[in-house]
């Protein structure tokens, strides 16, 4: 007779982190759709982010790990659980819990070329409408090197700027980043634990991407070459940006309270997939060009040129980034 598995670090886990703008959520879908994989009822739980990181949850972590059950009452004992958080990358707290309370777990870390995720973000800034349409992304670039240049200062600032300087859509510029941060995670989780992939080559060859980490997770690879791969969650130029943060807003609210109740859930999240495109097609227009100056994006290859190869020296492989090589 099986014996019944309760705790929490009794399961298998699959976390998908990394870096946001980097296909996490495609790379979720794909995910969830796998026969041995069960997806968490939310999507990006974001449970053991720091406390005082800046992204919302109704689920952060209060002392009992076990709460995190809560996400998978779905889930069978021998399916693999899968949840997405992308700033566990940057949390020492999610690095520290994950070690501790999920040691069977495996992760998997999406990376995207810093100065596309830059551009990509600062598209994403003017969508949710938390940047301002006058400022140009030389500007925004400018003032988060700012920004880093004056940190040791901060706190000498008004309360208004200190606010400003945490939230994540300012934060880009550091996160971009990543080898400081992945460090921390292959020397306290271990290498044989954690996997590195890029956005670029989801975007490229999503099949060989999903074929190779089925390998790593050791579970059936096949069943992804026949499988329709769909992008997730692509960064829109929105015509009604107000519009779009009080539906995003709505969107979440409906979430929070649904995802544990299945009955409710699964038949509001097929009329999604129905209405949204829709909605989409009628609040979006076509992207304008973004232009970054000659001067703006060599200080940022300057800027970005060390980690990255020190990306390639920790990871063993290039990342598919040539302007840095």
């Amino acid at each position: 007779m099986m014996t019944k598995i309760s705790n929490v670090s009794d399961y298998k886990y699959l976390i998908v982190g990394g870096t946001t703008k980097a296909a996490t959520t495609s790379l979720f879908s794909y995910l969830s759709d796998h026969p041995s994989i069960c997806a968490a009822s939310y999507k990006e739980p974001r449970f053991f982010l720091d406390t005082e990181y800046p992204l919302p949850s109704k689920f952060r972590f209060k002392g009992d790990v076990e709460e995190y059950n809560s996400l998978f009452t779905q889930c069978d004992d021998d399916d693999i659980r899968l949840e997405s958080t992308p700033d566990y990358l940057y949390c020492p707290s999610a690095l520290d819990r994950i070690a501790t309370f999920l040691p069977k777990s495996k992760l998997v870390f999406s990376l995207r070329e810093p100065i596309s995720r830059i551009i990509s973000w600062y598209r994403f800034g003017l969508q949710i409408d938390r940047l301002p349409k006058s400022l140009s992304l030389d500007e925004y670039v400018d003032y988060m090197f700012s920004i880093q240049h004056n940190e040791n200062t901060v706190n000498n600032e008004t309360e208004s700027t200190t606010n400003e300087i945490t939230e994540q859509y300012m934060q880009t510029l550091q996160q971009g980043r990543y080898s400081d941060y992945l460090q921390e995670y292959l020397d306290h989780i271990g290498k044989n634990r954690v996997y590195v992939l890029y956005y670029e080559q989801i975007a490229d060859n999503p099949l060989k991407v999903l074929m190779d980490l089925c390998n790593f997770v050791r579970i059936d690879p096949n069943f992804y070459r026949n499988y329709s791969f769909q992008v997730s969650n692509r960064t829109e130029t929105m015509r009604n940006t107000a519009f779009h943060k009080k539906y995003r807003n709505f969107r979440f609210k409906i979430r929070s309270w649904t995802h544990n109740k299945p009955v409710i859930h699964e038949p509001l999240k097929t009329v999604r997939k129905v209405i949204e495109p829709i909605y989409l097609r009628l609040n979006t227009r076509p992207q304008e060009n973004i232009h970054l100056s000659k001067e703006t994006k060599d200080r940022l290859i300057n800027y970005y040129r060390k980690d990255v190869h020190t990306l390639a020296e920790i990871t063993g492989k290039q990342p598919p980034w040539e302007l840095y090589f």
